[in-house]
């Protein structure tokens, strides 16, 4: 113990004396402790062990810049386009926890950067004031006809582009998309006059993918959420007159984390192929 026997005894009685009880009986060699010594013993070994977690703790935390990264996201966008970013992220920077904030409004936003919530937002259609932030736009995405591989719509054998007046007659499947898609939905329904015959509407589009892939008819729904999925055609609507644009959006009075560059580059290689393929996917509708 590093110590000599005299100061440990002096030590041991100091101790007593502040419980004002004996620890250990005297009369007995090798030294036994008393039944208050055993108590006193036990909750020692449970504070050196706590110790001993804290500085690994410490030291862990101690050797990490950054512990999390904190992203404002559209959940829906997230839900289509984060799990590969996530996954290379991982695998590059494993000391840093991911967590995400949902943001639908320009208010959320707002408030999430004032009380210092998030570090950046990512996947975002709202546009804030650029006075305020920096802003890059990731990637665009525009309202789409989703298909089935395996059922066959003669309308659409051979077309470039969807019509919805030419699709009457066709299940459709209409969930909810957001605030921006939603209302430009049900401006192009009205104004195509199109009797559209609508199996359910107002579901998750996740739902709606998975209803049309078993094949029960089509549905509208943004091109970024065809992201990563197999056996599903998408074409162009004729009747879609506008399109979305989703951002990188940060605090310019904030430097750069590692990891906030890390990740950035990550999605931008991760968004660069996923465009090229809604892109390539829609240049050949009628491919199965």
């Amino acid at each position: 113990m590093n110590i000599s026997q005299p100061g440990l005894s002096r030590r041991l009685k100091r101790v007593e004396g502040q419980l004002g009880t004996e620890l250990f009986e005297r009369g007995s060699a090798p030294l036994r402790p008393t039944a208050p010594g055993e108590v006193y013993i036990r909750y020692a070994h449970q504070a050196l062990a706590a110790e001993d977690r804290m500085r690994r703790d410490f030291h862990n935390a101690a050797m990490r810049k950054r512990t999390r990264l904190r992203i404002g996201v559209s959940m829906s966008r997230a839900n289509a386009l984060l799990a590969a970013p996530v996954v290379a992220f991982y695998e590059c920077c494993h000391g840093c926890t991911v967590e995400l904030r949902e943001m639908t409004n320009l208010e959320q936003l707002h408030d999430l950067f004032v009380n210092d919530a998030v570090d950046f937002a990512v996947l975002t259609p709202i546009a804030p004031d650029p006075s305020q932030y920096e802003i890059e736009l990731l990637c665009r995405e525009q309202l789409v006809v989703a298909v089935s591989c395996e059922f066959e719509i003669p309308q659409l054998r051979g077309a470039a582009k969807a019509s919805l007046r030419n699709l009457e007659g066709v299940p459709f499947v209409l969930p909810t998309c957001g605030p921006y898609f939603d209302p430009l939905i049900d401006r192009m329904v009205e104004r195509s006059r199109a009797q559209l015959d609508i199996t359910i509407r107002d579901c998750s589009p996740e739902l709606a993918l998975k209803i049309v892939s078993d094949g029960l008819g089509i549905a509208i729904v943004p091109s970024t959420s065809l992201v990563g999925r197999r056996g599903i055609r998408a074409f162009e609507l004729e009747d879609a007159t506008a399109g979305n644009a989703l951002r990188y959006i940060r605090r310019g009075d904030r430097p750069r984390s590692e990891e906030e560059q890390l990740f950035m580059d990550i999605l931008r290689d991760s968004l660069s192929s996923v465009t090229l393929h809604v892109r390539h996917d829609l240049s050949h509708p009628a491919r199965a």
